[in-house]
């Protein structure tokens, strides 16, 4: 009797999902569909998946195929719509930047117009333009920490573009990530909002970022903005059963850690490249929500450490008690109002004649050259810049510090007028040692 391979259609697109190779293997064994002297049968129970990207557990099969047409290797991943004649240039700055992350080079794949690192995690080719990003009065953001959120955009909105999903229903996974990571009281506030076009993070249907893959996202921009997509494959959700509500809790919290940040915390057993370590962290965290292959694993939580990690990346800033040498978040000085060193040395003084003015007793030794222009206030805004404002409320000079909200001013007893923000100077009269 002459035996026959068995591969039905859907059977066989299924296998197309872990193993690339299968696709030139199975060309091999249509040619030759009545002579070849073995059967394959499928079970019809589909592996489990162990993480956000899916991985084959049909490797043995893979295998004994590739002995029986030749010698071949069976890829863990394998994602649809990779042009193979675009390449991955070490020179190209996004990539300088992936691999300024301790990405390796041999784990970022390219697309038309981005690039895919370790499975799940995305980098524009090109990163989009928001609006409000131009420079605030010809001024622009300081620099930041490559991968975290700027303090000026540490109130995270999301929206959930369920339209987009044809059944499965996101809308306590999304619910249940923001009152998670707000829980933790860091500075990164987050809120639902109901419009995109108000959003920072969009979480919708993507059923195209990749055979296996379940959620992708990426990690903050290079102007401190979070992440602003998570892709979710509903698709693969559903072919696998992984749609209950404590599985897309756990699906969703992790694409959005990624979005603030976080890589995987179990890189180095997945095999990845080198991380960043938060210092005051363990090297491996077994419950950690930013676990790699966990696809189809339930929530419990973030993990304690999840929250330290958090707490010390996103501290909430410190502000000192008031006193008559401070001006904290929201204070002003009106005209021929001060502040002074706890010497009583030095005197900051918003002048009557718009000048605002710091003496050593009687002698100037800094002043923001604004007199005879109607200036009538000075505030300490809570954005962390310090404002000098007319009397039709145009700012007329400022400290160019905006995007460092709880930040505060001190006159100090060297002399020097200092903004800080949780311990760190970001501006300064540089007047210092008097």
């Amino acid at each position: 009797m002459l035996l026959e391979i068995i591969l039905h259609r859907k059977l066989f697109q299924y296998l197309t999902y872990p193993c690339k190779e299968l696709a030139e293997i199975y060309q091999i064994f249509t040619f030759n569909y009545y002579y070849l002297n073995f059967s394959i049968f499928l079970t019809k129970n589909q592996p489990k998946p162990t993480k956000m990207t899916l991985k084959t557990s049909l490797k043995m099969l893979c295998l004994w195929m590739g002995m029986a047409a030749f010698t071949i290797g069976c890829s863990d991943e394998f994602e649809p719509g990779v042009n193979d004649a675009l390449t991955v240039d070490p020179n190209d700055p996004v990539i300088q930047r992936i691999l300024d992350a301790g990405i390796a080079l041999e784990d970022i794949v390219a697309y038309d117009d981005h690039y895919v690192a370790e499975g799940d995690i995305v980098f524009y080719k090109e990163e989009p333009h928001f609006p409000g990003d131009e420079d605030h009065n010809g001024r622009t953001e300081q620099a930041r920490s490559t991968y975290l959120v700027a303090p000026a955009y540490r109130n995270i909105r999301v929206y959930l573009d369920q339209a987009s999903f044809s059944s499965l229903n996101l809308n306590d996974a999304v619910n249940n990530a923001i009152a998670a990571f707000n829980a933790v009281g860091s500075e990164l506030q987050f809120s639902r909002v109901y419009s995109a076009s108000s959003a920072d993070i969009i979480v919708k249907r993507n059923n195209s970022i990749g055979a296996g893959v379940c959620g992708r996202a990426g990690f903050p921009f290079s102007n401190g903005r979070p992440f602003n997509n998570v892709d979710i494959s509903e698709s693969v959700l559903i072919q696998y059963g992984l749609t209950s509500a404590s599985q897309l809790r756990l699906l969703v919290a992790h694409e959005i850690g990624h979005c603030i940040g976080f890589r995987h915390t179990n890189w180095q057993s997945l095999g990845e490249s080198t991380a960043i370590h938060i210092s005051g962290t363990p090297s491996s965290d077994g419950a950690s929500i930013m676990n790699g292959a966990t696809c189809g694993n339930s929530w419990a939580g973030l993990s304690y450490y999840d929250s330290k990690a958090i707490e010390i990346l996103y501290a909430a800033p410190t502000i000192p008690p008031p006193g008559p040498d401070k001006l904290l978040p929201g204070d002003q000085l009106d005209r021929n109002e001060s502040i002074r060193s706890a010497d009583n040395r030095f005197l900051f003084v918003m002048q009557g004649d718009g000048n605002l003015v710091l003496y050593k007793y009687n002698v100037p030794l800094w002043a923001s050259n604004t007199a005879g222009l109607p200036v009538t206030r000075c505030i300490m805004q809570n954005d962390g810049n310090l404002v000098l404002y007319d009397n039709l409320n145009r700012a007329r000079w400022a400290s160019n510090t905006h995007g460092n909200p709880g930040a505060w001013l001190v006159a100090q007893n060297d002399g020097n007028v200092v903004i800080y923000r949780n311990g760190s100077p970001v501006w300064a009269t540089n007047t210092c040692c008097h």
